[in-house]
């Protein structure tokens, strides 16, 4: 897992420039500093072990916003990508981070920047962690209920993933997953919802781009559970509107 994370980080590091970085930080006030913690990780490789709660406004305007100008939509990609892999590592550093880093706005965010860049080596480095983050998130407990009811995030991003592979089988076996882990985390979670999937979260601001992204779920090989997860999310309909 961690040499996954770590082959995601290098890529982004070397997609992004400073230039990326300074253009789509947050404005005034606090700029500056958006921009130096950003730059310092870019280049010395290291996350801090103290996260500094701006990262929070950092990590919005990547995972929520987008570029003003078609123009500049690359650029912001590769600012995305290098927000939501910093984001990764943070998760994995301190899975209890919930006020700082939300797992579904990182997971959206990774597979949105990964189509966008249309690597496939960035594709297969994310069909890797998705997974291996989920495995981490669910070890995680908390009395919160934050952190574990979003986990399941991470496998849907997973069966996106395998499925852009063309690894329809492992999609398969992901979905089954995101089934079992779906149906605990209702049980389980101190703000259960009625919708599927999108109903297990405390903040749904992603909700209409993870629709989006669902739309693009095939099931070839006629899968029980792929069919159950995409007519699942077929009637998700409070975010459709």
């Amino acid at each position: 897992m961690k040499s996954r994370l770590e082959d995601l980080f290098e890529f982004a590091k070397g997609e992004v420039t400073d230039g990326d970085i300074r253009k789509f930080c947050p404005p005034d006030p606090g700029s500056s500093n958006y921009v130096e913690l950003c730059t310092t990780v870019r280049r010395t490789g290291k996350i801090p072990e103290v996260v500094d709660p701006d990262w929070f406004e950092i990590f919005g305007i990547a995972q929520r916003g987008s570029a003003e100008r078609e123009v500049d939509r690359e650029r912001f990609m590769r600012f995305k990508l290098f927000c939501g892999a910093v984001a990764a590592k943070f998760l994995l550093q301190e899975p209890g981070l919930d006020p700082v880093v939300i797992v579904n706005y990182v997971c959206c965010s990774l597979v949105m920047a990964a189509r966008d860049i249309g690597d496939q080596t960035l594709t297969g480095i994310l069909a890797d962690v998705f997974p291996a983050l989920a495995i981490e998130m669910e070890e995680y407990r908390t009395p919160s209920g934050w952190v574990v009811q979003e986990y399941p995030f991470c496998l849907l991003a997973g069966m996106l993933m395998r499925q852009d592979l063309g690894e329809d089988e492992v999609a398969g076996d992901m979905a089954g997953q995101l089934i079992e882990a779906e149906g605990l985390m209702r049980v389980e979670s101190f703000f259960p919802g009625h919708e599927f999937l999108m109903g297990l979260t405390n903040f749904d601001s992603l909700h209409a781009e993870w629709l989006g992204l669902a739309e693009s779920l095939k099931n070839p090989g006629g899968s029980e559970s792929v069919q159950l997860v995409i007519d699942g999310l077929r009637g998700v309909e409070r975010w459709r509107k």
